[in-house]
């Protein structure tokens, strides 16, 4: 071997060498990250060094409840330590992946009451707070939309139960995490809303911004994209930015294929589309090891590995490639350096109002380096007050019905603005159908309030599949025939109805509700609504009761709360799919200050009841059997 051919294979092993030492990304605002190999978290792998290639990693179950705590009281952090501390040494961003889930919790927590449930859900963030004091990147609550997760029931159980929002449970979450984290970018994280439920998951956290919710940005989580073009990603992607105008993260992309030019076409037709858009964050690939993540086929294990055989797939190939562009390296990014500098959430007193109804504005804002010179409120796109000094608030009375959209614009004493969206929608006065309905009495389903989603009802969708044709207001409420009269039918999971009464009684209650299911997990909640908030009345478990939904069945029990005298608001809510209902009817058992008591004859002629003193003639006594009987 000649001198020059040992110098050509000396200069090319240390080309590339030099080229699998370099970082993918060299973007300073966006990161490039993946996940642990394997579980429980190793990092380098098999020769090649995690932090050569992304600069970003989120372990993929190191830190989930069920990981962490599967035995109450005992942790492992076997899975996150080795995928922290790496991070924490090669200087790269690390993802807490997740806080609170409807899946991969730990199943004691199912036999709990609720309120130990949010004891254990506090005690849980509390461990992790003491453990890793200063996460910066969060993925606080994952997959909640619909019926993505049986066990979100759990999740939303011990945080508070839907409430007026919808997501009241959510924003809680977010609210316990920002308490522990001030500082860190807050997400919410779900499946594949690009091609599945995108405009539930729009509405959820349009829902949590509009609340006032400290969220900082939404994640998408990319699976199951092969195939998918880049116009119809790109079209969706923005559909999504435009409702929310908020910071997205790419959170879970990965393209499981055995064939390379398949999984480098996709890689190609997505990765521009997202990691040059000026709102998106950062971007995390869901496993580079072939064989060693969780995508089968073909008789395969891991196929969406980018690395296969110790060497690099084509799509890692052009990812280097695209990397290197100039479009790449100068991609904007929502939070220059990666980290967030402006905490600013906008809290109108309700995001459901009554045309004529004053509506206080809140800004909750904070700097974490910059001071704030002032705060510009637009609505509906007209700049409606410029605040200098805490606290920021406006209040204003909408005379129109119809969406109000706000905007907050803080300006620095540097000169530098951060922008953040909000809104409300504003009803007409809602209105009872088909009269108020009195308690006592029989309160039949399908007379909910007229008025409109989110205001006296919310459904699923706009599509009405019931086949009753029972009223012209009712949205996308699915009416349907049965029981021999009309019923609530085609229900989804967080779905809800509202009903004005009028309890002509006050006092303790008991229920009997009409229902049927061809399911075997169906279940609804009837809850008093009160100034904005939810108390849970009870809760009905429906079996299935037949092989379809025409075998209605009742249910009794007792209201855990007595209702008092007066016009009173009444929710509804679906909590496991699938139900039908009929009709639930409210009988007083014992109306209130109402009690007998049995005296012996020869007791003293005077008895003190409820504060109320009975005098010597027994006047409220009456005689049964020997003896008095106080009423």
């Amino acid at each position: 071997m000649n001198c020059k051919f040992k110098n050509y294979l000396l200069f090319a092993a240390m080309a590339v060498a030099g080229q699998a030492s370099a970082q993918l990304s060299t973007n300073p605002d966006k990161f490039l990250g993946n996940i642990t190999t394997d579980w429980p978290g190793s990092m380098d792998y098999s020769g090649f060094k995690y932090s050569d290639y992304w600069n970003q990693v989120t372990p993929e179950n190191g830190t989930k409840w069920s990981t962490v705590e599967g035995t109450r009281g005992q942790y492992y952090w076997g899975g996150a330590d080795p995928a922290f501390n790496y991070a924490k040494n090669h200087n790269l961003k690390f993802k807490f992946h997740t806080l609170v889930w409807g899946s991969q919790y730990p199943s004691w927590i199912e036999s709990l009451s609720a309120e130990e449930k949010y004891k254990a859900v506090v005690k849980w963030m509390d461990t992790v707070k003491k453990k890793y004091p200063n996460l910066e990147i969060i993925d606080v609550v994952n997959e909640a939309v619909g019926n993505h997760q049986a066990g979100t029931r759990y999740m939303r159980e011990a945080l508070g139960g839907d409430g007026v929002t919808g997501y009241d449970w959510i924003i809680k979450a977010f609210e316990l995490a920002r308490e522990r984290w001030p500082e860190a970018i807050l997400i919410y994280n779900d499946f594949n809303t690009f091609q599945w439920d995108t405009d539930a998951y729009i509405a959820l956290v349009k829902a949590l911004r509009d609340a006032g919710a400290p969220i900082d940005a939404y994640g998408c989580q990319s699976h199951d994209l092969g195939g998918v073009s880049k116009s119809t990603f790109s079209t969706v992607m923005k559909k999504i930015q435009n409702a929310l105008k908020m910071p997205m993260y790419i959170t879970e992309y990965d393209i499981g294929d055995v064939n390379d030019a398949n999984q480098k076409w996709n890689f190609q037709q997505h990765f521009p589309v997202m990691w040059e858009a000026d709102y998106c964050a950062g971007v995390t690939v869901w496993g580079w090891f072939y064989g060693h993540t969780w995508i089968e086929g073909d008789g395969e294990k891991g196929i969406s590995g980018l690395i296969k055989n110790n060497e690099e797939r084509s799509a890692l190939k052009w990812l280097r490639e695209y990397m290197q562009t100039d479009a790449a390296k100068n991609a904007k990014s929502p939070f220059p350096g990666m980290k967030m500098e402006a905490m600013v959430y906008i809290k109108p007193s309700t995001i459901k109002a009554t045309k004529g109804e004053t509506i206080s504005i809140d800004i909750d804002a904070k700097m974490i380096t910059k001071t704030i010179q002032s705060i510009d409120l637009y609505v509906k796109d007209t700049k409606v007050a410029t605040m200098t000094e805490e606290p920021y608030t406006y209040e204003i009375i909408p005379e129109e019905t119809g969406r109000y959209d706000l905007k907050a614009v803080v300006t620095t004493t540097d000169g530098a603005t951060y922008e953040r969206w909000g809104g409300f929608d504003v009803f007409p006065a809602r209105v009872p159908y088909n009269g108020i309905t009195e308690l006592p009495g029989t309160l039949e389903v399908e007379d909910f309030d007229s008025g409109a989603d989110g205001q006296s009802y919310h459904d699923s969708d706009t599509k009405d599949e019931g086949d009753a044709k029972y009223r012209s207001d009712a949205g996308g409420v699915d009416l349907v025939k049965g029981n021999g009269g009309v019923a609530l039918g085609y229900t989804a999971q967080g779905e809800w109805l509202e009903y004005t009464v009028d309890v002509t009684e006050a006092g303790e209650y008991s229920y009997e509700a009409v229902v049927a299911s061809g399911n075997s997990n169906s279940s609804f909640i009837v809850s008093l609504v009160e100034d904005g908030k939810l108390t849970q009345l009870f809760k009905v478990n429906v079996p299935k009761t037949g092989d379809d939904w025409n075998t209605y069945v009742s249910r009794k029990g007792k209201l855990s709360k007595n209702l008092e005298k007066g016009k009173q608001i009444l929710r509804i809510t679906i909590d496991g799919p699938y139900v039908n209902l009929d009709k639930i009817t409210f009988t007083c058992t014992n109306p209130t200050g109402i009690n007998t008591i049995e005296l012996d004859a020869e007791d003293a002629p005077t008895y003190n009841l409820m504060g109320a003193k009975v005098d010597k003639n027994y006047k409220g006594v009456t005689i049964k059997n020997g003896k008095k009987q106080l009423r």
